[in-house]
């Protein structure tokens, strides 16, 4: 499958962006050359995960787990195009799939291990997988389950039954185990005659991300090998990595910030990636110490708490770490400063977004730290930027003039997976993507973040559609009308509130509307962590709720 119009390739391709390598090229060319190094590491709590203990693999011990994996994927029927849907933490077995779509010319779907039947039902039809995969069962807890739930639930409007597989200890009992992939022994003749006439090119979709958007229904975001080759460079050129990195991820691998932001960086170093989920602080302090980590991200409110608290680390934690990428929200000046004076290592800010945003603001764009916190340089060789006035379109040239973030270039993705609706929304008529993100012009070299056009609540770096909860709350039988908002939070940056407008006579606990809202299967992270009771939602003449003042009165 592929997105991208012939004259753009071309374009990228002469301006050097595009190249013939797929993602699995890079691996396989690191194995021929250091096979013995150490390529992938588990969690370190894997056991207390999935039952399994931890795994470390030699890039030639990786190699043939993708081969077999592969073969074993097509020997159960996936082909080129074909879709996995999945549904795995940050766990072996999920960048094996990633570099085993890749050989094959199949397409990877990830999404949040919150994720339940009420989420899932919404994709599954969009996507129609040939396989999905899931956990038997996490942190001792059913997994597998409400995947068959929804898999069930979408049966009619599926176009046949996506081959159900299981990863790690437990039954089975609504799939089959994914350690069956390697029961075949593998047909050589077979193997190649399939690679022969199935090419892969570097322009194929190798992956469908999502993102909620403000419509609160979950939007497909195709991206090529190339797409995720080229926005990877920001990263890896942008915090100045070097062959033979150690990085440590601890963001879910579903989306940019680990996908693009650690797993290109891996693949370009050629050195090694250790896995890390959930976010377990003394998980994390052990392998930062134990893997000699060099890079890492880290969300801001972790590295100020860092700050404000150094005893919270063993001496020698952060020895070896010379660069932690940050984002998903604003950093603080004295932090960024903190950890240069203190552990002389450098924080770079990171701005980015599944559809191609790629800014990055590290030691190469400034050494003053108020800057590197809050701006974003406008040169940028990945992406053409632009602000543009939100309502009018009309294009901003002047300072201090809030305006919608608009890219384009060889990272932004073509559009929204079988949305062309959506994907007409979204671009301009001269090609570029409007990001939904307010910016101004700070001076000649530098954008400041203003906000965000969209509604979208960030809790925790995870995007939550208000809309989707609007929908949820209205339907209690105890509300007339309700809407839901964000409110700051120091550890999370958002948290969800939900305000009611209740029926005459009617009452309602913050307890009793989060047990309705689980009796419908959401994720666990979108559940309201206030209740606030009003007289009517505030409304601007279009109906719309003036999310903004809902949170006012939080605030």
């Amino acid at each position: 499958m592929i997105t991208t119009p012939q004259p753009l390739r071309q374009q990228y391709r002469e301006q050097g962006f595009f190249g013939e390598r797929k993602l699995h090229d890079l691996l396989y060319a690191t194995a021929s050359k250091k096979p013995d190094t150490i390529a992938l590491v588990d969690p370190l709590n894997r056991d207390d995960l999935t039952g399994q203990a931890a795994r470390s693999l030699s890039y030639q011990e990786l190699q043939e787990l993708i081969e077999h994996t592969s073969y074993g994927l097509m020997h159960a029927g996936l082909k080129k195009d074909d879709i996995v849907f999945v549904q795995l933490p940050n766990i072996v077995e999920l960048v094996i799939l990633y570099m085993a779509c890749s050989r094959l010319g199949a397409i990877v779907s990830p999404v949040p291990m919150q994720y339940q039947k009420h989420e899932l039902a919404d994709i599954l039809p969009i996507l129609q997988p040939k396989i999905v995969i899931s956990l038997n069962t996490f942190k001792g807890k059913d997994q597998s389950t409400p995947m068959w739930q929804a898999v069930e639930h979408c049966h009619l409007q599926l176009d046949e039954k996506p081959l159900h597989l299981t990863v790690g200890e437990g039954s089975a009992e609504h799939g089959q185990s994914f350690d069956t992939l390697y029961a075949e022994a593998l047909d050589e003749a077979m193997w190649q005659g399939y690679l022969e006439n199935n090419p892969v090119s570097a322009d194929d979709i190798v992956t469908i991300c999502w993102t909620s958007g403000t419509e609160g229904k979950p939007k497909g975001i195709p991206r090529s090998h190339n797409q995720w080759l080229t926005i990877g460079l920001a990263t890896y050129e942008g915090n100045k990595l070097q062959d033979g990195e150690a990085l440590l991820n601890p963001f879910p691998f579903i989306n940019m910030a680990s996908i693009g932001g650690l797993m290109m960086s891996w693949l370009y170093s050629a050195g090694k990636m250790v896995l890390h989920h959930p976010m377990d602080l003394p998980v994390f302090v052990r392998q930062l110490i134990e893997e000699d980590i060099t890079y890492t991200l880290a969300p801001p409110p972790l590295l100020n708490n860092i700050i404000k608290h150094p005893e919270m680390l063993p001496p020698n934690t952060l020895a070896k770490v010379h660069t932690i990428g940050s984002g998903s929200a604003p950093l603080d000046a004295w932090m960024v400063e903190g950890f240069k004076e203190q552990h002389n290592i450098e924080i770079v800010n990171h701005f980015g977004s599944n559809e191609g945003v790629s800014m990055v603001c590290g030691p190469d764009e400034t050494n003053q730290a108020e800057q590197r916190a809050r701006l974003f340089p406008i040169a940028n060789k990945l992406i053409d930027t632009r602000l543009a006035n939100p309502e009018t379109g009309e294009i901003i040239s002047e300072p201090g003039i809030s305006g919608e973030l608009q890219i384009k270039g060889p990272s932004v993705f073509d559009g929204y997976y079988k949305e062309p609706h959506k994907t007409q929304q979204a671009f301009s008529e001269d090609g570029y993507y409007k990001t939904g993100d307010l910016f101004e012009i700070a001076d000649a070299e530098f954008y400041r973040f203003v906000g965000r056009c969209k509604d979208l609540i960030i809790r925790g770096g995870v995007n939550i559609a208000p809309a989707e909860l609007d929908n949820l709350l209205g339907a209690h039988p105890a509300v007339e009308e309700a809407a839901a908002a964000g409110y700051p939070c120091d550890t999370m940056g958002e948290r969800v509130a939900a305000f009611v407008v209740l029926k005459e006579g009617e009452e309602l606990s913050l307890e009793s509307l989060c047990e309705y809202l689980k009796e419908r299967q959401i994720a666990m992270y979108k559940l309201p962590e206030k209740l606030i009771q009003i007289d009517a939602i505030p409304r601007n003449p279009l109906g719309k709720a003036l999310r903004f003042k809902l949170s006012e009165m939080v605030s």
